[in-house]
């Protein structure tokens, strides 16, 4: 019998939702189904019962609930021998993109490692979601930071943090740069610097955006976002970054956000993690700095 799937449970009956387990557990509802499934078939009895849209435990699911809290007390009580959480040691590998490492984690480590000094951290650059996920099917990546869309997956859970949209930028020079209500036709007599067409030009874009590919035929294709962007600030195109990493550069005067409408890339920054994988203490700190960093 799997821990995770006692402690699945147990966050089941807290909140009295599968949905809302899944949310705070960072599963996806299929996976906590699946281990309710499995935590069943173990016990050889049903431990809930549906009438209409509430779930009830029975009987059987009433008794486990006593002895999965005993148990789940047990747990906590071993993993505190040694330390308190504030002297937590180990180490934690966290997978990321190029942009995300740039400008988003520096202000979270800063403040983990305040926080726990004894966790080392180490970073793994992933260039894409299909890195990102072979880092954690291979076990080399406790978690991926990425910016990526909303669907879910039955591999991995996901926790979802911030939308984060593309947007058009260019130096405040540019003839383009003052302008309101541009439009792709009129971005497109430009030198365009893309960041890896193919990721941008994908499904991710709104059905609106999906013509980007055939419309404009950029004049720089890097796939580095930090390179994107430092060649866009010496004024050789027009590049299309997602905001967060060119904040700085706007608040410096070094690059402005052109005014596109028509424009509707939104991603979403999220944690990643392989349903299989063990939630460490470190990772659960992780979390919880980052719940309370985007306030959710």
């Amino acid at each position: 019998m799997e821990l995770r799937n006692l402690i699945t449970f147990l966050k089941i009956v807290e909140t009295n939702s599968f949905s809302k387990a899944a949310e705070q557990l960072m599963y996806s509802q299929s996976t906590i189904t699946i281990q309710m499934q499995q935590l069943e078939e173990e016990l050889n009895t049903k431990l809930f019962e549906r009438i209409g849209k509430k779930i009830f435990l029975t009987a059987e699911g009433k008794e486990l609930k006593v002895y999965a809290q005993q148990i789940f007390e047990l747990t906590q009580r071993i993993s505190a021998i040694g330390s308190e959480e504030q002297d937590l040691k180990g180490n934690l590998r966290i997978a990321s993109f190029d942009s995300l490492i740039t400008a988003v984690l520096p202000s979270i480590l800063k403040i983990f490692h305040e926080r726990y000094p004894g966790i080392h951290v180490t970073i793994k650059t992933a260039d894409s979601i299909l890195e990102a996920e072979h880092l954690l099917r291979q076990n080399e990546a406790d978690f991926a930071f990425i910016s990526y869309d909303r669907r879910t997956s039955k591999e991995y859970a996901k926790l979802f943090l911030k939308e984060a949209r593309f947007v058009f930028a260019a130096p405040p020079s540019h003839p383009l740069a003052k302008k309101e209500n541009l439009t792709l036709e009129e971005i497109a007599r430009y030198d365009v610097i893309i960041m890896n067409k193919q990721f941008s030009f994908s499904e991710l874009s709104s059905e609106e955006t999906k013509h980007l590919g055939q419309l404009i035929t950029p004049a720089f294709d890097i796939w580095n976002p930090i390179g994107a962007m430092e060649a866009a600030k010496c004024g050789i195109g027009i590049t299309l970054l997602p905001g967060y990493l060119i904040e700085d550069a706007v608040k410096k005067g070094e690059l402005c956000i052109l005014d596109v409408p028509e424009l509707d890339f939104v991603v979403w920054i999220q944690t990643v993690c392989h349903y299989r994988k063990t939630i460490t203490p470190q990772m659960n700190a992780f979390y919880t700095l980052l719940k309370e960093y985007y306030r959710i």
